[in-house]
């Protein structure tokens, strides 16, 4: 609104100093106020008509109070997908950061230490594992505090097979996949590793202790994109062949 067109605010009038008439005066100039501000439409109260008769239904007043409805939801809407803008945002920056530390990794215990340690407050989550499958047994030097050893097909078992990702709003008892940590872990993210020709299948698993805290329908997009990068540099760091 131009400043010719504004009206003193409500919270600096006096008293008597806006009275209707002048309110009603500055509407039939501006008979446009409506189209540039539809949000009066959630607040401003429609005339009740008169009935003609005892059965017969305002149809006017209800139309208008399903467009105020209308509205409303409307710009529930609208918050909801700024904050989830906000909040995606905010999410890439972590990974981008998250990426950028694997980089500066000095050897491979290092790697491994970044992404099941360092990576738990940047990324959010309360625990972070590596897990190979194969034969516990002969793996004995493999595993260590965040790495563990899965019998084979686990992950298919976990994830279904072929898939690349999972979220889970609640993970439920997962032992071999936290070690210690199980019992705190209520929902978590899965993403499948793959180190190259004759490796084992490997997982990622971020844990939390909020139910809820990864869901079904967001997107995998950006916890796919991390566990590409960690795989590769997994790979180079043992020299492994590429895919």
């Amino acid at each position: 609104m131009s400043a010719p067109d504004r009206l003193p605010a409500a919270a600096n009038l006096g008293a008597g100093e806006l009275d209707e008439a002048r309110v009603i005066a500055w509407l039939k100039q501006h008979p446009d106020l409506l189209l540039r501000h539809p949000e009066l439409c959630a607040v401003l109260l429609p005339p009740e008509r008169e009935p003609v008769a005892d059965n017969v239904t305002d149809l006017q007043r209800i139309m208008v109070q399903r467009l105020q409805g209308q509205l409303a939801r409307a710009n529930q809407v609208g918050v909801a997908l700024i904050d989830a803008g906000r909040q995606n945002m905010s999410i890439t920056a972590r990974v981008h950061e998250a990426v950028l530390m694997l980089m500066e990794a000095a050897s491979f215990e290092h790697l491994v230490h970044i992404a099941t340690q360092d990576w738990t407050d940047l990324l959010d989550v309360d625990v972070i594992s590596l897990c190979v499958e194969g034969d516990p047994r002969q793996m004995l030097g493999l595993a260590s505090g965040s790495v563990y050893v899965l019998p084979p097909g686990s992950i298919d078992d976990l994830l279904g097979f072929a898939v690349p990702s999972l979220l889970r709003a609640e993970s439920g008892v997962a032992p071999g996949i936290y070690g210690p940590a199980a019992d705190l872990v209520q929902s978590d993210a899965l993403a499948r590793l793959h180190f190259g020709p004759g490796t084992p299948p490997a997982l990622l698993a971020l844990g939390s202790r909020d139910k809820g805290k990864f869901e079904p329908e967001h997107g995998t997009e950006l916890l796919n994109f991390l566990a590409g990068v960690l795989e590769r540099s997994i790979r180079a760091w043992l020299n492994l062949p590429r895919q």
